[in-house]
C-alpha cells in the first residue's frame, strides 16, 4: 500500500502540469520583453513577478530549458549536414583520385566545411590590433591636464600628479609616434 502512495505522490497531476504550462508561457513572456528592452523590474510590474530577481530567474530558466531542447536538435543537423557533405565528397572523390584539378578543389572545400563542422582543426586565434591616435590620445591628455589645473592648480599635489602623468604618458609612448 505505501508503495502505491509513493507513486502516486510523485505524479504530476492535471492541476501541477497547467501551472507548469502557465509559469513556461509566462517566463517565454518575460524573455520577450527582455528582448524588447524592457527591465527586470518592468518585466516583474508586467507579469506580476514578486521582484526583479524573479524575473531574472525565470528568464534565466527559460534560456536554460530552450538551450537544452534545443541541443539534441543542433546535433541532429550536424548529422544530417556531415552525411551530405560525405556524399558529396564520394561524388567526386574518383575525379580528384584521378587528378581532375576542379574536383581536388571541390574535394578540399567539401573536407574543410566538414572540419570545421566537426570542429576538428584547432581553433582560429585572431589576433586584432588596435591602432591608438596617438594625437588624439595626446590632445586629451593635455584637456584633462588643463582642466585639472584650473581646479587644482595651486593645491600642493598639482605638481606631483601633473609631473607623474606626463612620466606615464613618456614611459607609455616612448617610441611610438
Amino acid at each position: 500500500m505505501q508503495n502505491k502512495t509513493a507513486v502516486s505522490s510523485t505524479r504530476k497531476t492535471r492541476a501541477s502540469s497547467r501551472r507548469n504550462i502557465q509559469a513556461r508561457a509566462k517566463a517565454q513572456e518575460a524573455v520577450k520583453l527582455r528582448l524588447a528592452g524592457a527591465t527586470h523590474k518592468q518585466i516583474a510590474s508586467q507579469l506580476g513577478y514578486a521582484g526583479e530577481s524573479g524575473a531574472y530567474k525565470a528568464i534565466m530558466r527559460e534560456l536554460t530549458t530552450v538551450a537544452a531542447e534545443q541541443t539534441p536538435n543542433t546535433e541532429a543537423l550536424r548529422q544530417i549536414s556531415v552525411q551530405r557533405l560525405d556524399q558529396l565528397l564520394f561524388s567526386v572523390w574518383r575525379d580528384a583520385i584521378g587528378g581532375d584539378q576542379g574536383a581536388i578543389n571541390t574535394a578540399l572545400k567539401l573536407e574543410e566545411s566538414r572540419r570545421n563542422l566537426l570542429g576538428i582543426d584547432a581553433p582560429k586565434q585572431y589576433e586584432a590590433r588596435i591602432r591608438v591616435d596617438i594625437l588624439s590620445w595626446n590632445q586629451a591628455l593635455k584637456d584633462i591636464l588643463e582642466i585639472y589645473r584650473e581646479v587644482h592648480g595651486d593645491s600642493q599635489e598639482a605638481p606631483v600628479f601633473l609631473e607623474r602623468i606626463d612620466k606615464l604618458a613618456d614611459d607609455r609612448f616612448e617610441g611610438v609616434v
